[in-house]
């Protein structure tokens, strides 16, 4: 939080925290960006800070059963690595086709994530339930919703969970759909994997509180 502000500023923006982030990052979250900020800090910290240091293999699966380098999952998938990799704290996230690769040579059965974690020599595997995707509100407007779950687990602990927490309802945008002729499904897809890409990441890696506000400003400009 920037500093000068007084305690009347801080409370509206805690309650404007409080609004944006019951919705996405789940009551533990909640708090603990509350927390950062009351101590007058305007950097969210990692919920989750385990990985680092870790060799982390990334994994998305989708109960749509649409696969391919193009599916939705897929590139949601290489959207949370990049961050990880540009924005997390000495994350050694590993290339998505060599983890793609060990799993078309295994015939994995998209249940036992720590599969993956065994055999391509994981620290720790990240896995990312997507389930009730839809982009559509009716046959003429965009809106995102899904319900994801994400998971980590550490593999140098006998492949326990180190950490999970779920998106029950995450929506783009927040403040209401948007009319298919103002833009195409593919960039409408596109503006949704890269926000939903960023909230996965925030779990692992610190952010600026400003950029909970706006959000669906900042990512529909241009």
């Amino acid at each position: 939080m920037a500093v000068g502000l007084g305690w009347s500023s801080r409370i509206v923006l805690l309650l404007g925290l409080a609004a944006s982030a019951a919705t996405s990052t789940g009551c533990v979250g909640l708090a603990v960006q509350l927390l950062n900020i009351a101590k007058g800090g305007n950097k969210i910290e990692a919920e989750f800070k385990g990985m680092k240091g870790k060799r982390v293999a990334v994994v998305c699966v989708s109960n749509s059963g649409s696969y391919g380098p193009n599916s939705f999952c897929s590139l949601l998938e290489r959207r949370v690595i990049r961050a990880l990799r540009e924005q997390g704290d000495n994350i050694d996230v590993m290339p998505p086709d060599d983890v793609a690769d060990w799993i078309d040579s295994n015939d994995w059965n998209q249940m036992d994530y720590r599969e993956i974690g065994r055999g391509v020599n994981a620290d720790m595997v990240l896995g990312i339930d997507v389930g009730d995707l839809r982009l559509h509100e009716g046959q003429t407007l965009f809106q995102g919703r899904v319900t994801l779950t994400v998971t980590v687990y550490d593999m140098q602990d006998e492949g326990k969970v180190a950490f999970r927490r779920t998106m029950s309802d995450f929506t783009f945008p927040q403040n209401g759909p948007r009319h298919t002729t103002e833009m195409s499904e593919a960039r409408f897809r596109a503006l949704f994997i890269e926000v939903l890409g960023k909230q996965v990441a925030r779990y692992f890696c610190p952010y600026m509180f400003e950029d909970d506000f706006a959000r669906d400003a900042t990512s529909l400009a241009g």
